[in-house]
């Protein structure tokens, strides 16, 4: 049995896919959902969603969001979503170099220096891992 996976992202549905499991990074943890999963609402984290088919399998970074688990469908709300194949490590450790590097004056700018670097290493972290 096979459940439905739907990724959309504010401009477009970036995923629409069958699949047999799939990994989500939750904010407190990965949590994996396979067919007959019990229904539930989740609140995701920058992280590595992974998709397992009969035809194998597929990697993403998504940044956090919403995902929702009901009759064999999972449907994911989330800011950004990218393949993981089209990470580039050199580039994101460019970019998170550039992200420690922002002014840091004032408890606004220390929340948003904090978001951008935790969102550049998570897709780091799911980027070395391939």
């Amino acid at each position: 049995m096979s459940i439905n996976c739907i990724v959309v992202t504010p401009a477009e549905t970036a995923v629409e896919t069958e699949a047999s499991s799939i990994t989500l990074p939750l904010f407190d943890g990965d949590k994996g959902v396979m067919a007959d999963h019990a229904p539930m609402i989740g609140r995701l984290g920058n992280g590595e969603l992974k998709l397992e088919g009969p035809e194998g399998g597929s990697r993403f970074y998504i940044e956090g969001g919403f995902v929702q688990v009901l009759d064999n469908t999972v449907s994911i709300l989330t800011n950004r979503v990218v393949a993981v194949e089209d990470l580039d490590s050199s580039a994101l450790a460019e970019e998170l170099s550039d992200t420690l590097a922002m002014p840091g004056n004032n408890d606004e700018e220390l929340d948003l220096r904090e978001r951008a670097s935790d969102a550049v290493r998570a897709q780091l972290r799911v980027a070395q891992r391939s």
